[in-house]
């Protein structure tokens, strides 16, 4: 299988690294990230300006764009051959419930399936471990082994770890879930510059969620390995018949 490599983390994290060693044993892998971190940029594209890439080896390259330019290079700039799975991580924190709409991470598995190409989402809520993330590396690619076929064209699935996996740590623990709800709250500091201009910085974020059965938060704080299928369409179906029906 020919596999594209991406994150939002930038190029020298653990996570990518992991993902090109591990899954380069059995796979052909095609690695190309942004040069610096690119968190919370969900889908962004460069457009109307030139990007800078940089070719490490005929597999390896590295841009100065979003995930979502890193996708969109691998698949159309013929670099590389024809790509069969989009892999965006390994993310350095989770990506659960709506955080689906701000993350890079996941934005750049959307824009594999936008593409018709099957895609997949990873992040770990272990920060900065002491292995570089190759357990879950390893778990990965165990999981692509025996799942990967069934990711269709369009259909972005979003795998998260927790720090510790529950029963015997492999994927006897997933759990295939849907998206639960995050909550924000959000804080600014504000400094004043002169007259009505200020400048705000979003000073950190208090992240939440609902408590509900079946959800990927209910899976992962019970140690399992939540997998959530997501679509591109966003339309509200229910509520779209109904309206027909008035």
């Amino acid at each position: 299988m020919n596999i594209l490599i991406t994150n939002d983390d930038g190029i020298s994290s653990a996570g990518i690294k992991a993902l090109e060693t591990v899954l380069g044993k059995e796979h052909n892998t095609y690695l190309i990230a942004p040069l610096k971190e690119r968190s919370v940029t969900s889908m962004a594209l460069t457009v109307f300006q030139s990007m800078r890439v940089e070719k490490v080896n005929e597999n390896h390259y590295i841009a100065d764009g979003f995930p979502a330019d890193c996708v969109n290079i691998g698949l159309y700039a013929e670099i590389f051959p024809k790509i069969d799975l989009v892999l965006s991580g390994i993310n350095r924190g989770v990506n659960m419930g709506y955080d689906m709409h701000y993350s890079g991470t996941v934005g750049a598995a959307k824009h594999g399936a936008l593409h018709g190409i099957p895609s997949l989402a990873v992040s770990s809520g272990r920060i900065d471990p002491e292995d570089g993330y190759i357990r879950e590396a390893r778990l990965v690619l165990d999981f692509i082994q025996k799942y990967g076929s069934l990711i269709q064209a369009g259909e972005i699935w979003n795998m998260n770890f927790p720090p510790e996996i529950s029963g015997d740590g492999g994927l006897s623990q997933l759990a295939f879930v849907r998206l639960g709800r995050r909550r924000y709250h959000e804080k600014y500091e504000k400094t004043q510059i002169i007259g009505g201009v200020s400048e705000f910085r979003l000073n950190g974020s208090l992240l939440g969620h609902d408590q509900e059965a079946g959800t990927d938060f209910e899976a992962y704080d019970l140690g399992k390995i939540p997998v959530t299928p997501i679509l591109l369409d966003l339309t509200h179906h229910v509520r779209l018949e109904k309206l027909k029906s008035t």
